[in-house]
């Protein structure tokens, strides 16, 4: 399997469903965690986990890394309340954790080695964190690998060659697929099937002479790639099959998931909304101003207040741009204090689609079938972009994330509205090019400062984007060029504004010295 083998799904621009802060930095460190945990056959009895780069090296306890990690490896999923505590958990369970970052380090700055111990069994496993919660494992004891956690099926160490029979006569069934890397004279073998091998299966391969080591290999995703080749993989392409077949762009981004992961149509809604009550409960829970964030550097109310203004008639954009603010705001601060969102398409950004689309429902008097059908559009612009530009911030830039989910959201409402295919297509161009450039600087690491408020400004971004393209004005750079000047982009970026607290916000002396209070509390909290 090649490392650029990879279809995105709906789900992996819209989603997952998780704890905060970060869908890279939490959950998709999490999915990294139980790869690791179904490698070493249990719950580990000692971690030690090595960061590099100047990332994750450098935000792991904002952003609750090394919680996410823990969580993993002890079998939790993504939207498990208990990954704030569970450092606590390993603790009291004598499970030994400990920490090594590596800043200098050339590898991909969201890339996590975890050395793990079982029973007297150690092993290495490294995977990297795309952006958006989606993983790539590229090491496993040593040997280069490609799983993106989807895969079922088996790996083996062993000391000679097989052939593609002897294989298949070991594992009682011919894989889907074969891959093989080699090192100082052994091989690893990475066997994928239809589904995780039965103990038998495991055991028979064991027993074979010249097998060194077995891994079992099953899913974290609960969505697979089940057929290869797209529906379309260009905007251009997805507004031509909706004009030319006279359907929606709804229907076209249902097809297209139904297509690739095998899901039915009713299980595509039935996630969808699931989704958008998740964002409407995480709307709910920050405009109550009772949030506990991680690092508290920002009012834990500014979501209710922004909303009170609006009620009162203190706001220069009206009640609806307002309360789009406000929702958006609401959002990231649950998410800032570790409670349930949806990474639309991260975590970083959770705010902005439900900010706008739950305002614009509102505001339309629009359902949830309405809402789910521009959620299916907002999620194909996701995955239409996510196939060639980063979603992490840390690789791209905030452009990556608020630049996305402005793009989304964009869409959404003008599907929502009764946009032509077209006008959906140029509304996310519309709000995507006014937003390249955007850097990621979170302040002292902790998804708070600017994230939160910079969400608010995401949706009006989106906003202004839905209604110039609703309004019959088009980009004169068509979308799919957008999505490469993105692209452009962040890779000219310098590494300073990508997530590093090097750069732009955190180069200010306030920055400087919310940086050294936060370092202060958490090497307090170490030490208790």
């Amino acid at each position: 399997m090649e490392a650029n083998d990879r279809l995105v799904s709906l789900f992996d621009a819209l989603g997952p469903i998780m704890v905060g802060p970060s869908s890279s930095h939490t959950a998709g460190v999490l999915r990294i965690g139980r790869m690791g945990r179904i490698f070493l056959g249990g719950d580990p009895e000692k971690i030690e986990l090595h960061f590099y780069g100047n990332a994750l090296a450098r935000t792991y306890k904002g952003h609750l890394s090394d919680s996410g990690i823990v969580a993993g490896l002890l079998g939790c999923p993504e939207d498990s309340p208990d990954v704030r505590g569970v450092l606590d958990t390993a603790k009291r369970r004598g499970i030994a954790v400990s920490y090594h970052p590596h800043y200098d380090s050339d590898r991909n700055p969201n890339t996590v080695d975890m050395r793990l111990q079982r029973g007297g069994k150690a092993i290495s496993v490294v995977g990297i964190t795309v952006g958006g919660g989606e993983i790539l494992m590229t090491e496993l004891e040593g040997f280069p690998i490609c799983l993106r956690g989807s895969e079922e099926g088996i790996l083996f160490v062993s000391g000679r060659a097989f052939g593609d029979g002897e294989i298949e006569s070991m594992l009682g069934e011919r894989p889907l697929q074969v891959s093989s890397s080699e090192k100082e004279g052994r091989r690893l073998y990475t066997c994928l099937l239809e589904k995780t091998p039965s103990a038998g299966t495991l055991a028979r391969v064991r027993g074979t002479d010249g097998v060194a080591e077995v891994f079992s290999l099953e899913a974290v995703l609960d969505y697979k790639l089940r057929n290869r080749q797209p529906l379309f993989t260009t905007v251009a392409d997805m507004v031509r099959m909706s004009e030319e077949r006279k359907v929606s762009m709804a229907r076209v981004a249902m097809e297209y998931e139904c297509r690739r992961s095998g899901l039915s149509e009713e299980e595509v809604r039935s996630r969808i909304l699931r989704i958008w009550r998740t964002m409407k409960q995480s709307v709910e829970k920050g405009l109550t101003g009772n949030n506990d964030m991680v690092a508290g550097l920002v009012p834990r109310d500014c979501g209710k207040r922004m909303m009170q203004a609006v009620e009162q008639g203190r706001t220069a954009g009206g009640p609806v741009l307002g309360k789009a603010v406000a929702r958006a705001i609401a959002a990231m601060e649950t998410n800032a204090c570790v409670g349930c969102v949806v990474a639309a398409p991260t975590a970083g950004s959770c705010g902005v689609i439900p900010g706008a689309l739950i305002t614009a429902a509102e505001n339309a008097h629009a359902g949830d079938d309405a809402a789910v059908d521009a959620l299916l559009v907002a999620a194909a612009m996701g995955t239409l972009i996510a196939m060639r530009a980063s979603l992490s911030g840390s690789i791209g830039g905030c452009q990556a994330e608020i630049g996305v989910a402005s793009a989304m959201g964009a869409a959404a409402m003008v599907h929502l509205l009764g946009g032509a295919p077209r006008q959906v297509a140029h509304g996310m161009a519309l709000a995507m090019k006014n937003i390249l450039g955007l850097i990621c600087d979170p302040v002292a690491g902790p998804v708070e400062i600017p994230c939160i408020k910079r969400n608010g400004i995401g949706v009006a971004n989106a906003f202004t984007g839905a209604d110039m393209a609703l309004a019959g004005l088009e980009s004169a750079i068509p979308p799919d060029e957008v999505i490469d000047a993105l692209v452009n982009t962040q890779q000219l970026l310098p590494p300073e504004l990508r997530g590093t607290m090097r750069g732009g916000l955190c180069s200010t002396p306030t920055a400087q010295r919310l940086k050294d209070e936060w370092t202060r509390k958490i090497t307090a909290s170490a030490g208790k």
